[in-house]
């Protein structure tokens, strides 16, 4: 009985070691064009079948063989000689050499396989990514987006947006302002229909933070289109910036002033903090 079990714990083994390969069959069969992964899937649905076949029937002889094995002898326990370990008496306790069960050492020795596939798939052959390299991929990958969304402006809206001043930034914006502004403002910014953006009064106040609010949600009541839904943030904070350096152009023709004359006044408190400074100095 013990080399039917012993011959069973081996063709288990073999095929727990078929197994843990079996990632590396499906991957050099699709390097090469061969089987296709539903072939190899369908390999390794009947691998599990026979191994839990085997398994059941391991479980089964394995029962039938750890079942006690004694002789009753003038009412007294005669235990197999080949359980016994000589010399190995304590406190009047015989030590026995009982075995884990071959299912249990079954597991242990194919974690050692499992730990050597493992090493040799993923740091010497470095056919599949290591955790570490899945972590770096991922970042980068999160790293990309975050620059996508910064790049598309989603990020900014009136209460973040600052002026941009920077000369290729201002470009950008009169090249979307002339594209969808000069019908209602006028090529220069004079105002046609709609108001001067050139004179220091405004209708909806002044500064970056008011201007980008007033193309963002737009004027229906005057007839200005809600411009959040054709441009991105950043398309908007170009236009703010590019309307803010028009101030002082005095092109000809300009409209007549509408509003009221707009201060910045965080502009204002930060010059005179910066005046107060100088003069304590």
């Amino acid at each position: 009985m013990k080399t039917t079990t012993r011959k069973f714990s081996y063709i288990i083994s073999v095929f727990i070691v078929c197994l843990l390969f079996h990632p590396v069959f499906i991957f050099a069969q699709e390097e090469s064009g061969g089987t296709s992964t539903t072939t190899a899937y369908l390999f390794l649905a009947g691998l599990l079948f026979t191994l839990a076949i085997l398994f059941a029937s391991f479980m089964i002889f394995e029962a039938y063989e750890r079942k006690p094995k004694k002789e009753i002898i003038k009412e007294k326990v005669v235990l197999e000689p080949s359980n016994v370990i000589p010399d190995h008496i304590y406190d009047g306790i015989q030590e026995l050499d009982n075995k884990p069960p071959a299912w249990f050492q079954l597991l242990f020795y194919g974690t050692i396989v499992f730990a050597i596939v493992y090493m040799i798939n993923f740091h010497v052959l470095k056919k599949s990514n290591s955790s570490v390299d899945e972590y770096i991929e991922e970042m980068t990958i999160a790293q990309q987006q975050k620059d996508e969304i910064i790049k598309s402006g989603a990020l900014i809206n009136e209460n973040t947006v600052t002026q941009l001043t920077d000369p290729a930034d201002i470009a950008k914006g009169k090249e979307i302002f002339m594209a969808n502004c000069v019908t209602c403002h006028g090529n220069s910014g004079e105002g046609t229909v709609g108001p001067n953006l050139t004179d220091e009064y405004w209708i909806h106040g002044g500064g970056i933070k008011n201007v980008f609010a007033t193309i963002s949600n737009g004027v229906p009541a005057k007839g200005m289109i809600t411009w959040k839904n054709q441009m991105n943030p950043k398309q908007i904070q170009f236009v703010a910036s590019y309307v803010l350096s028009l101030k002082g152009t005095n092109p000809p023709n300009g409209k007549v002033p509408e509003g009221t004359i707009w201060k910045d006044t965080v502009s204002t408190n930060t010059s005179d903090n910066k005046m107060d400074s100088t003069k304590n100095k």
